[in-house]
């Protein structure tokens, strides 16, 4: 059970502001920043319904609550360490700097007199000449010297930051777009007043809502270990929950030596640099763990974690500590950054990699995370052939139940990270591959709403012809080169539209793929107004796979047995491009 020492309403002047403790967050604990444009600008219409009630007089709309911050306040330490609040405190710290800015650029004496107030009282300030500036609200060291270059380190000379610092990680950018974004609604905000006075009334009113109106409610612990507690609680039941945070907190909490504290950081940074989005580390979390135990759905992934790792951790003598999770994880991150943009270095399994990229089979990561812990990606060819004619066959196809196959790869991934070999994997792939009858069957039958997994399946055909047919032209079959098209069109005219319309305008009979960017008034022509497009394609799943069976030229009317019939020719291709078990057999 957490102790807390007492919960106190504050103020975000109370909070961040000049002779009050300062707010650091801890490198040890908490996330970077993580806000994106969705969430600042719920938070701005929040503030300016407050300040539209706290400036109408209302008794009720004096102040606003934004929240509870934890915090540790051990009476041995000097500050306060913020272990839940940063993202808040934080975009209002933003905000409150886009205030300074635009007084300042007012350049009226009074302007850039508040703009130099509101730096020295809510920001930054130097109490000499000669000593350190002091930071009122001081961020972990992945975002630190960012938010400083960019936000803090603000010149009452020039009235502008240094902004050296390029945005080298997610969060500094996503820093850069909330001052943008703040930026451009206040400028909108003042235009509407004609003379510098009304402006500056409005720009006043605004940052007096957040010094004296946002209330927060600051918790305050005595230890780290309390303080997560606290957080994990606050957290279990919003959007602020991350485990990727929430493991990295756990970790600091076990580390038993700076050293240890070190490697954590050191992974985590890892993280940040390895990947573009926040999104792509919490899924390489949860991969980098199921490659070693199997499958964990992602909600109950942290404390999954945590009961494992601390059974290894807390037992005496330790075998397993946080270095070694830690260097694991580290090693691991630059391999599915590799694996997930297709970027090993060769060039036949970067091909397969942006197939599976393609059809968003997430399913297959985990598998290839483990296989490559131990084996170079030239021999791990067979096995991620393997595993696409897996997945085509069975659920792009086949739309069958992706828990099995989930359950099959990953429980497959667990095997390899425990000693078996990539060899023995295919092998149990290949006796999972739906047979070629069953395949066929699946493919006569199958509509592929997703436009990417259409492509997909019809580009592979396509590159399958040109091999029978010995044609050696390149053609680039990427996103925007080629899209697909429907043959007998999605939105027809009224006389010409089939019954049961929506069962047959998918069907993979009905698509091919044709040059350039979709026209979707010309797609909506009948056939013999566009035949010339198909006939005259470079693309042979256009003008060699039998589209001009769709059409009946006698009765000019869409023809479903023609549908069927091209999908049968197709099926036969597709039998042989995503082949069942007898290839490895």
């Amino acid at each position: 059970m957490a102790i807390i020492k007492q919960a106190a309403r504050q103020t975000l002047g109370q909070l961040i502001g000049a002779n009050n403790p300062i707010v650091t967050v801890p490198d040890d604990s908490q996330r970077q920043y993580s806000w994106t444009k969705k969430e600042v600008d719920v938070y701005w219409a929040d503030i300016q319904k407050f300040k539209t009630g706290r400036d109408s007089g209302k008794e009720s709309s004096a102040e606003y609550f934004i929240g509870p911050v934890v915090t540790i306040t051990a009476d041995s330490i000097q500050g306060r360490s913020l272990l839940d609040g940063q993202q808040r405190l934080t975009t209002s710290t933003i905000l409150i700097a886009v205030i300074r800015d635009i007084l300042w650029q007012m350049k009226s004496p009074e302007g850039m007199s508040t703009a130099n107030n509101i730096q020295r009282d809510y920001i930054a300030r130097k109490s000499g000449r000669k000593e350190p500036m002091e930071y009122f609200l001081v961020l972990s060291l992945f975002d630190r010297d960012f938010f400083r270059d960019h936000i803090q380190d603000w010149s009452e000379i020039t009235g502008e930051c240094p902004r050296v610092e390029g945005a080298n990680r997610p969060s500094h950018k996503l820093i850069q777009d909330a001052y943008a974004n703040f930026h451009s609604k206040i400028t909108a905000g003042i235009q509407k007043y004609s003379d510098d006075e009304s402006r500056l009334d409005w720009l006043d009113s605004l940052r007096e809502c957040l010094i004296n109106g946002l209330v927060f409610v600051e918790i305050q612990t005595p230890t780290s270990s309390d303080a997560n507690e606290v957080f994990e609680t606050i957290n279990s039941r919003g959007k602020d929950l991350s485990t990727v945070d929430l493991v990295r907190n756990f970790l600091m909490e076990k580390s038993t030596s700076d050293y240890e504290k070190v490697r954590v950081n050191d992974a985590w940074r890892s993280l940040l640099d390895g990947f573009e989005r926040r999104e792509e580390i919490e899924k390489f979390l949860r991969h980098f763990w199921v490659s070693k135990h199997g499958d964990v759905k992602s909600h109950s992934l942290y404390t999954t974690i945590r009961k494992d790792l601390s059974g290894h951790f807390d037992r005496r003598p330790q075998v397993y500590g946080v270095g070694a999770f830690s260097a694991e994880l580290e090693a691991a991150a630059g391999r599915y950054a590799e694996i997930i943009t297709g970027s090993t270095g060769n060039l036949e399994f970067d091909t397969a990699l942006g197939e599976i990229k393609t059809m968003g089979a997430d399913a297959l990561y985990p598998l290839l995370l483990s296989a490559s812990e131990n084996s170079g990606y030239v021999n791990l060819q067979t096995l991620v052939d393997a595993a696409i004619s897996y997945y085509v066959r069975w659920t792009v196809v086949g739309r069958r139940e992706s828990t099995l196959l989930e359950e099959n790869i990953f429980g497959l991934a667990k095997e390899i990270s425990g000693g078996a070999s990539p060899d023995a994997a295919v092998r149990k792939i290949v006796g999972w591959i739906p047979d070629d009858e069953t395949f066929v069957s699946d493919f006569r039958e199958a509509s592929i709403p997703k436009p990417s997994q259409a492509r997909y399946l019809l580009g592979k055909i396509e590159h399958a012809l040109r091999i029978r047919g010995d044609v050696h032209e390149e053609v680039m079959l990427g996103d925007g080169k080629v899209h697909v098209e429907n043959i007998y069109p999605q939105k027809p005219k009224d006389e010409l539209r089939i019954e049961d319309h929506d069962s047959w305008v998918s069907r993979l009979g009905n698509l091919t793929l044709l040059a350039g960017k979709r026209n979707q008034a010309l797609s909506n022509l009948s056939y013999p107004e566009k035949a010339s497009w198909y006939a005259g394609s470079a693309l042979l799943v256009s003008s060699h796979t039998g589209v001009e069976a769709l059409w009946d030229e006698s009765l000019s009317r869409w023809r479903v047995q023609g549908i069927e019939d091209r999908q049968t020719l197709l099926a036969a291709i597709a039998r042989d491009v995503w082949p069942s078990g007898n290839r490895w057999g």
